[in-house]
């Protein structure tokens, strides 16, 4: 693997990932899942322009890949509408089982915002960028 000046390759890229690069910010927000036509509540724990951190029960039955978003923006009378792609879960276990025996989890997992319009992905870009400078 190539190295540059005792950075790996690995390391410089991880560097220049857009998602490292957006400004992100903590949030305790509720966000609807929308997957295999069922509507699920989710809490969202960060958010960026193009993403945001989720977690919630996990339902085998409605787990997919492709997910529409409703996300509520914390503190402001706004609901973006989008589309997203779950990049990464990670599941743990939360005690106890289901009816049919399956033990019972939560989810953690990160969604990349690859479809919404203009207007919602400016009023995310603003508000995370305001939230940010507020916070400062």
């Amino acid at each position: 693997m190539p190295t540059t000046g005792g950075a790996s390759y690995d390391s410089i890229m991880r560097i220049l990932d857009p998602r490292r690069l957006a400004p992100r910010i903590s949030v305790d927000g509720l966000c609807g899942v929308v997957a295999k036509h069922e509507l699920r509540p989710a809490r969202m724990v960060d958010l960026c322009a193009i993403g945001l951190r989720l977690e919630l029960p996990f339902d085998p039955a409605a787990a997919a890949r492709t997910v529409q978003l409703e996300i509520e923006l914390p503190e402001v009378d706004e609901i973006v509408w989008a589309r997203g792609q779950v990049t990464f879960a990670h599941l743990s276990p939360m005690g106890g089982r289901h009816l049919d025996g399956q033990p019972r989890l939560w989810c953690r997992a990160g969604v990349h915002i690859e479809l919404a319009a203009s207007r919602e992905r400016r009023l995310l870009r603003d508000y995370v960028i305001e939230t940010r400078r507020a916070a400062a």
